[in-house]
C-alpha cells in the first residue's frame, strides 16, 4: 500500500546495494511506502486498513 498515491513520483539516488539476505533495509524515498507485513498484523488485530496507515504513519512520525 502507498502512502501517497495518484500523481506521486519517486526517485533515489545513490543506490542502496545489501548483500546480506537476511538485512531488511529501506532507502529515505521509501518512506511514501507502507509495510505489507505490519499492515497485515495491524488488520489481523481489528483495525482497518486506514486505521493501519494511521499507526503506521503515526510510528514513523513520533
Amino acid at each position: 500500500m502507498e502512502i501517497v498515491k495518484d500523481n506521486a513520483v519517486a526517485k533515489a539516488i545513490p543506490i542502496v546495494s545489501v548483500t546480506n539476505p537476511l538485512a531488511k533495509v529501506t532507502h529515505e524515498a521509501a518512506i511514501g511506502s507502507v509495510d505489507k507485513r505490519q499492515m497485515e498484523t495491524l488488520m489481523a488485530h481489528g483495525l482497518t486498513p486506514e486505521e493501519a496507515v494511521d499507526v503506521i504513519v503515526k510510528g514513523i512520525l513520533k
